[in-house]
C-alpha cells in the first residue's frame, strides 16, 4: 500500500510520505501548553484546535483505534515573512490534498482513516465556533498534529527529516492513521 499511497501523494505534489505507527504519536502536556499560549489566535476559537480538540486522554483513547499510519510533508519556496497569502494558501492546499489522500485510501478499501493536518482548520474564514454554530463541514475539517499534542519537530527528528525551520520555505506536516 506504501508504494500507492506514496504515488498518489507524489501526483498531488506532496514531497515526503514515509509510514509511520500511531505509538510514535506522543500527545504531550508540554506541545498543549504552546497551544494554551495562543500565539496563532485560534486557541478555543477553532472546533479543531483546543481546548475543542479534545482532551489529552481522549486523543490517547483515539489513538489506540489506529495501527498504521503515512506522515506528509508539504514544502514551497516564499519569503514567509513577507508572503502571508502564499503561505496561508499552502496551508489551505496541504489540507485538500490529506483530504484527497484520505479519499484515495477510502477507495482502495480502507474505510477508518483519521487525516491530520499542519496549522489550524483554515476551510472557513472565520470558524462556526465564533458565532456559536455547529462546523459547516464536519466532513472536512481536520485537527493538526501540534492541536492533539504531538511536537512534530521531536517526531521529525526520530525519523531522520527535515525538522527545522527556512526563511525561505514553509514546510508543512500531517498524517493519515488507518
Amino acid at each position: 500500500m506504501l508504494n500507492k499511497i506514496k504515488e498518489y501523494s507524489e501526483k498531488l505534489g506532496i514531497d515526503v510520505c514515509v509510514e509511520i505507527y500511531p505509538e510514535s504519536l506522543i500527545p504531550e502536556e508540554r506541545i498543549r501548553k504552546y497551544c494554551e499560549e495562543n500565539k496563532c489566535g485560534s486557541y478555543g476559537r477553532n472546533y479543531m484546535c483546543p481546548p475543542n480538540a479534545g482532551s489529552l486522554d481522549e486523543i490517547r483513547e483515539r489513538l489506540k483505534n489506529y495501527s498504521q499510519g503515512y506522515l506528509f510533508q508539504y514544502s514551497r519556496e516564499m519569503d514567509l515573512k513577507k508572503d502571508w497569502k502564499k503561505l496561508i494558501k499552502s496551508k489551505d492546499d496541504f489540507h485538500k490534498m490529506i483530504l484527497k489522500i484520505e479519499d484515495y485510501m477510502k477507495k482502495e478499501g480502507i474505510e477508518d482513516v483519521w487525516g491530520l493536518i499542519g496549522g489550524n482548520c483554515g476551510l472557513c474564514e472565520t470558524c462556526a465556533i465564533q458565532k456559536d454554530e455547529p462546523c459547516r463541514h464536519p466532513d472536512k475539517a481536520r485537527m493538526s498534529l501540534e492541536a492533539i499534542g504531538i511536537d512534530v519537530v521531536g517526531l521529525l527528528d526520530k525519523l531522520e527529516l527535515d525538522s527545522h525551520f527556512h526563511s525561505d520555505r514553509i514546510t508543512w506536516t500531517g498524517c493519515i492513521l488507518y
